[in-house]
């Protein structure tokens, strides 16, 4: 029996890795057109914290899916820029609660209109059931990737 030859181009993982990537370059390369100097991961921290702000780093790494030393990091550079607060809990010094600072909150307006028009040419040509169907099925990615470890 002839074995196929391996071809990591029409693998799943691949194609999504390579799709997410080109994804972060084009929402960064958009922002940096309108004068933000602010990655994918900290747009994507910005955008959760303008809806659950103040929510401990743990759980906010944990909803983008980041390791600890990732969100850290992130964190810490977004501090230096002025657009988050670590806040200590009162009860665990070794919690703290994430808040967007107002210099955070003004960027999330601005950034807001620039990740739907993202949005808008992400999915032009593609119906609102094509979309729908396409996060189902990568919800059950997730699950089967989730039932396998």
């Amino acid at each position: 029996m002839v074995q196929q030859r391996f071809k990591v181009e029409e693998n799943l993982d691949y194609q999504i890795s390579k799709t997410v990537q080109i994804m972060k370059n084009s929402l960064y390369r958009m922002f940096k057109e309108k004068s933000h100097n602010i990655t994918t991961e900290q747009w994507s921290v910005l955008a959760k914290l303008y809806y659950e702000d103040g929510i401990y780093q743990r759980q906010l790494g944990d909803c983008l899916h980041k390791d600890k030393p990732t969100i850290t990091r992130i964190l810490d550079l977004m501090e230096k820029k002025n657009l988050i607060i670590r806040i200590p809990d009162d009860k665990d010094r070794r919690k703290s609660k994430v808040y967007l600072t107002q210099d955070g909150k003004i960027l999330v307006k601005d950034l807001i209109p620039v990740a739907e028009e993202f949005q808008n040419q992400l999915c032009s040509g593609i119906s609102r059931e094509e979309v729908e169907k396409f996060i189902n099925i990568l919800e059950k990615f997730l699950k089967n990737i989730a039932q396998s470890v």
